[in-house]
């Protein structure tokens, strides 16, 4: 996310490389004299900290002002952090033409007086001339803060100095540069005026902003590094080290030397590396690290990519000026840790919100950072580059107000064709950033376990910050103090009048300390205002809040940006309500004729999935398909630039957007009738994961293909990048480690090949595709042809010496020559003949009109797998509801016989039909051995009692499992959910670490799937809630009053909650570090829970932060973490190994227990694993 300031006047990456300081230095329009060179020291951080120890080394905040001073160019030049000052300034000298002498060697440059003023946040300087002795030139560097100085033409510079009363004002961020030589240098003051906020007007947006002076920190100067350690694709749980201590406690010493099989020799050892500074954009970076003793070519041709894969340690101090909330973003890693608690990292470099606001004591702190090379994200380059970035910034810097803060980049706002909107909603988020109900984290030396052979460690115990207090005082404090409610909102335009807005919820918003939330507003025209009347830009937004703690009311401003115009024929944006609630957006680009002829016979759409990183607005993206004659394009987001690979909520969010789209916003009255969608009529195409998103939308939603076009897709994700060196795997049982990958095999694209027969596809590879290899597309064709016994149904378009991408990729001849082949209706010839069209009505096509776009005709036979009815669409109208084993294969083979249909199944304990046309014949059907008349549409077939019975009794939703319930874990996020925390829990600090956990969830749904959720407390949790939203409960019964009600009401058929641990079936599970996570069906059974639990706070975290927001996490409904499972908050174990010895933490090993739950909400040994 870029820095507030950035946003106002841009970035040093908005710069081309080559002109960065004819740029950079300008001018001032109205001072002669005064040129100003922004962003001149990317060091600027580096630069402070070093003036800081140097000449301010007992500086603190009780003194507002200090100076130091030093004279000759030989001593300034001592001083080498001061080069790129005197470098900078030389070419503000050559800019402004003054000549110098710099031939004295060896300084070659004319400065010899240095004066360094230290100010504190409020303190400034008097309005001054500097005397005459300082020469005719003046260079002002600024580091640490933002500030103003004002400059005021002088009537006197050598008496009293009287100056105009017009302030002409300079502004300065951190890094940049300025001289003064002539009228500004001898009759214009200039000073730095005493506030702690500068009030800055920007003219070219009208907008007034508050910028406080607050120090910029910086991330720990030096890091000591430990790697590289082998590691899996998405593997957590696992830390080589934990078996010797642990990294946290492990002295640094390059004498020391730790196994890992990357390295030559086998082992690897200690290394120091310092922050630096990126050049163009001055983010604060760290790597990538340099192992010479590892050969990463050598390694990757016996192992392939996944010899690449690696963690690293690092672990660095950074020092706090002064207490207070900062707002701290760590880009490319998953997590780091500040003392002794973990953070939601930035993995994919999101650009919007990510940072994470923490409540920092004045002083020393630790941060660790553990970083995984994974080539899905960063690349398969030899030596691997692995680097991060990150900045902590006082919460000040963002300009809160009343302690939230609006991320302008995470706004999203309709478009407007004609003067008015294309759809009505909008997003503003909202950060809460009070986090002081919380003690400030401050860095306590934790003594090191002794160990055989160790020196005797300090006993010296230190005073427990979370102190216990009265436990129910304390938990109603926490119910409310830091909180706020947002509950209203309003809208005026640049005149002041009142525009008609609305959020989109039932009820007021809360958000908890840290917490943020993508707001729903919809601008309400059909109440009575035309929105064409109102000015539309220049609007004004005011969300109307309240206080929680002190019930103290508030109003927060927000500014939209200018809203984009379109006209008929663009690509537009068509925002709507997602299926949580938040609002979402996708690009629509309308066809170039006419296509819809009648309700039966709609406008077919094109599905264009978009890569990872790539936004779907980007023209980039837009531009890579041609605008197409006869059918819709629809860009999609699926919530983020990355998504979830296009399946759960970015399934479900495509889903949206085609329901969107089916109100065909932004077409012009009148012609509506001409564009009519059919959803059901669909071409899957897209590129790279977007071509993987076509091939599992194909591969699990095949009724509704016309067509596929994937491009540069891989198959699954095992394969793209191989899971077959996770290091927990040589401590799991091979069942084990098969119920786990059943969590994510529900995505195996191979695995439901059968379910592509009959479908036409093109499938493009660049033959010299290095990212997504071509033998993937290759794999897919031979399967699909195989299970439609053609050779030619499926067809590669393989171009030679291509590599991922290219121009035409999506749209060159070939790809546009076979979507028209699908989409282009062709004028019947001949006589005319009747047609039954869908519905059942009758008409007749004539000589002359177009031929009707449908859906392929069924193969004679076919074949409907599945792993989960959750994720499993129709093949023929036919409907899998049920697995006899849950996450075993199902399949139901069918062969046309006349008019009959012969069933036979494989795992399938329900079934049902839908409406499908190309049915149309068919007067009975036969399944395994059991015969039915003509299928029905509404009951189901079920296996009872070894046969099949058709059904019509609806109850066996409230008592059985069903697609909707079905697990794994991560289709907790697939229906609005909501966390529930204790309302009193039994220790205070279980209770904050609830808090925390429940703001880390919250904001882990944000990032990954940039929604919103709620924290509610178990007490306000009635059952009307239950039946409308899925849960994430934190705590077992003695904290969480929910968990205890669903306890006495038959959770005890899946877990057993013991006083120090937990049953499942006749096994149990107890001692410290154990840890749970279980989804369990909601009171009515329509909606599900999912619980987590801990015997203390380590196993309580380690199923807290097991909670699958990222693709190929492998979590299945219910998993048990013992103490030899390590943390996966941070990627490496806190502790000194396992208590009871052995190979300290083992990933998949350390499970005691993982599985589903069959269709009865039961322990199954057919689909469960009990250590």
């Amino acid at each position: 996310m870029s820095s507030p300031i950035d946003d106002l006047f841009g970035s040093d990456s908005d710069l081309e490389c080559n002109s960065i300081t004819q740029t950079l230095i300008t001018r001032h329009p109205s001072i002669q004299g005064l040129f100003v060179y922004n962003s001149a020291l990317h060091d600027h951080v580096q630069i402070c900290n070093n003036l800081s120890s140097n000449f301010f080394p007992e500086s603190n905040s009780s003194s507002a002002f200090s100076q130091f001073i030093v004279f000759g160019i030989p001593n300034i030049s001592a001083f080498h952090f001061l080069l790129p000052v005197i470098s900078a300034g030389l070419s503000l000298l050559d800019f402004a033409g003054i000549a110098y002498n710099s031939n004295t060697p060896p300084y070659h440059h004319p400065f010899d007086h240095c004066l360094a003023n230290h100010y504190t946040a409020g303190s400034g300087i008097k309005p001054h001339v500097d005397l005459k002795r300082f020469g005719e030139a003046i260079i002002i560097a600024s580091f640490g803060s933002t500030s103003i100085m004002e400059f005021r033409r002088a009537a006197n510079v050598e008496g009293n100095v009287i100056h105009d009363s017009a302030v002409v004002e300079v502004f300065l961020r951190p890094g940049d540069v300025i001289l003064m030589t002539g009228e500004a240098r001898f009759n214009y003051t200039h000073g730095i005026p005493e506030r702690k906020l500068d009030i800055l007007y920007i003219f070219l947006i009208n907008l007034t902003t508050a910028l406080a002076r607050t120090p910029i920190i910086s991330l720990p100067l030096e890091w000591e590094v430990l790697g590289p350690f082998p590691i899996g694709s998405r593997e957590v749980g696992a830390d080589p080290l934990s078996a010797y201590g642990g990294f946290e406690v492990l002295p640094y010493n390059t004498s020391a030397h730790f196994p890992s099989e990357l390295a030559d020799n086998g082992y690897v050892t200690w290394q120091k590396i310092k922050t630096t500074e990126d050049k163009l954009t001055g983010e604060q970076v760290v790597g990538p690290v340099e192992f010479d003793n590892v050969r990463w070519e050598f390694n990757a041709q016996a192992f392939g990519w996944i010899a690449l894969h690696h963690v690293i340690y690092f672990r660095g101090f950074f020092t706090v000026p002064e207490t207070g909330v900062y707002m701290i973003n760590m880009n490319q890693v998953s997590s780091f840790k500040i003392d002794s608690r973990a953070f939601l990292g930035n993995l994919y470099s999101y650009e919007h919100l990510a940072e994470t606001p923490v409540y920092l004591k004045e002083g020393q702190h630790r941060m660790f950072v553990q970083t995984v090379m994974d080539i899905r994200i960063f690349g398969g380059s030899i030596p691997p580059r692995q680097k991060f970035s990150g900045s902590i910034v006082p919460v000040s810097n963002f300009t809160p107000q009343s302690s939230i803060i609006i991320p302008p980049q995470d706004s999203i706002f309709p478009e407007i064709i004609d003067s008015t909107f294309i759809t009505p909603y909008a997003s503003v988020t909202l950060m809460n950033t009070n986090t002081t109900l919380e003690p400030p984290l401050e860095y306590i030396e934790q003594p090191r376990k002794p160990r055989d052979g160790d020196p005797d460690q300090p006993s010296e115990s230190h005073k427990d910050p979370w102190s216990d207090r009265d436990i129910t005082l304390e938990s109603e404090l926490a119910n409310t103090i830091g909180w706020v409610q947002i509950v209203s909102v309003d809208c005026f335009d640049k005149y002041g009048n009142d525009v008609p807005i609305r959020m989109t919820m039932l009820n007021s918003i809360k958000l908890a300390p840290g917490q943020m939330y993508p707001v729903p507003l919809e601008f309400p025209v059909e109440e009575g205002v035309n929105i064409q009347d109102v000015e539309l830009d220049g609007l004004k937004i005011v969300f109307r809040g309240m206080k929680l703690d002190t019930r103290e009311r508030f109003d927060v401003e927000y500014f939209p940006k200018k809203f984009k115009r379109r006209v008929w024929g663009d690509g537009y944006k068509i925002t709507f309500l997602d299926y949580d609630g938040s609002v979402q957006y996708a690009m629509a680009k309308p066809p170039k004729s006419k296509c819809s002829y009648s309700k039966y016979d709609r406008c077919p759409i094109i599905l264009a999935l978009h890569g990872s990183g790539v936004e779907a607005d980007s023209d980039f993206w837009l531009e890579a398909y041609n605008r197409h004659d006869q059918a819709w394009i629809l860009y999609p987001t699926g919530r983020t630039t990355w998504g979830f690979d296009w399946h759960g909520p970015s399934y479900m969010n495509i889903q949206e957007a085609l329901d969107a789209l089916s109100e065909l916003p932004g077409v012009p009255d009148g012609i509506e009738d001409d564009y009519l969608v059919d959803k059901n009529k669909l071409v899957y195409t897209g590129h790279s994961n977007g071509g993987q998103g076509a091939w599992w939308l194909v591969s699990h939603y095949p009724d509704l293909a016309v067509a596929a076009m994937p491009a540069a897709g891989f198959m699954k994700i095992q394969l793209y990048t191989p899971y077959f060196l996770r290091v927990g795997d040589a401590f799991a049982d091979p069942t084990l480690r098969g119920i786990l990958e059943a969590s994510i095999s529900e995505h195996d694209i191979d695995l439901y090949s059968s379910n592509l027969a009959g479908i036409p596809i093109l499938a493009r590879s660049g033959g010299s595709d290095d990212n997504v290899p071509p033998m993937h597309t290759r794999r897919m064709i031979r399967l699909v042809n195989e299970w439609a016994r053609d050779p030619n149904i499926a067809i590669v378009s393989e171009i030679p010496t291509q590599g991922h991408w290219f121009d035409g990729v999506m749209s060159d001849d070939i790809m546009q020559s076979f979507l028209d082949k699908y989409l282009v209706r062709k004028v019947l010839e001949g006589e005319g003949r009747e047609l039954k069209m869908e519905g059942g009505e009758k008409g007749e096509l004539k000589v002359g009109e177009f031929q009707k776009i449908s859906v392929p005709v069924l193969p004679h036979s076919f074949t409907l797998s599945t792993l989960n009815p959750a994720s499993t669409g129709t093949k023929g109208g036919i409907r899998i509801l049920q697995l006899e084993v849950p996450f075993r294969l199902g399949q139901i083979q069918v062969h046309q016989h006349g008019t009959m249909w012969i069933l036979n199944t494989t795992n399938i304990r329900r079934f049902g039909f839908v409406d499908d046309s190309r049915r149309a014949g068919v007067t009975g059907f036969i399944v395994d051995g059991t015969e039915f008349p003509a299928p029905v549409v509404g009951p189901s077939y079920v296996y009872k009692e070894g046969t099949w019975q058709i059904s019509s009794d609806l109850l066996w939703l409230s008592r059985e499992r069903h697609p909707s319930t079905y697990g794994p874990a991560m289709n907790i996020l697939k229906h609005p959910f909501l966390i529930v925390i204790p309302s009193t829990p039994t220790t205070t600090k279980m209770g904050t670490i609830y808090r925390q956990v429940a703001q880390h969830i919250a904001a882990s749904w944000y990032l990954y799937g940039r929604g919103g959720t709620q924290i509610v407390r178990d007490v306000d949790v009635l059952d009307g809630l239950a039946a409308r939203y899925n849960f994430i409960v934190l705590g077992g019964p003695e904290d969480n009053k929910w968990t205890r009600r669903r306890e006495k009401e038959g959770a005890a058929n899946l877990v057993r909650f013991l006083p120090d641990g937990y049953q499942i079936s006749n096994r149990k599970y107890v001692g410290p570090g154990i840890g749970i996570i279980f989804s369990a069906p909601s009171p009515t059974r329509t909606r599900m829970g999912l619980f987590i639990s801990g015997t203390d706070e380590l196993g309580f975290m380690k199923a807290a932060w097991t909670i699958p927001f990222r693709t190929g996490l492998m979590v299945p409904d219910y998993m048990v973490f013992g103490d030899e499972y390590g943390d996966p908050s941070t990627g490496w174990t806190a502790r000194d190994g396992a208590p009871y010895g052995g190979a300290g933490t083992k990933g998949a090993g350390g499970v005691y227990a993982a599985g589903y739950w069959n269709n009865t909400w039961e322990y199954d040994d057919r689909c469960g694993y009990l250590k």
